[in-house]
């Protein structure tokens, strides 16, 4: 979906391999995870330490599980967006390109 709106993309497995691109010389704009992934990080934890890294990073966060995951998301600053599944990839895109503006 965000290549198809031109967006480079590079994904991760797991949330442990999310984690490990999140320390390497590149720089990402953009963290969309889902909260359940593989590995030892949900994607909350991968976001968390994100901002570690990159402070700036816009974190869009998803789940199918959104009253668990609310609470979770309070301590972002600034806020991560969130959007409960199902979401639609409309939305997703216009929240990342308001936000990158």
């Amino acid at each position: 979906m965000l290549r198809d709106e031109g967006f480079d993309v590079e994904e991760a497995s797991s949330g442990d391999a999310a984690a490990l691109r999140l320390v390497g010389p590149e720089f990402f704009d953009v963290l969309f995870t889902d909260v359940q992934m593989p590995g030892q990080m949900d994607g909350i934890h991968v976001a968390l330490h994100a901002r570690t890294h990159h402070p700036p990073i816009i974190l869009i966060i998803v789940s199918g599980f959104a009253p668990q995951v609310q609470d979770r998301l309070k301590g972002f600053d600034p806020a991560a967006m969130f959007f409960a599944k199902p979401y639609r990839s409309r939305d997703i895109v216009s929240s990342i390109r308001r936000l990158a503006a």
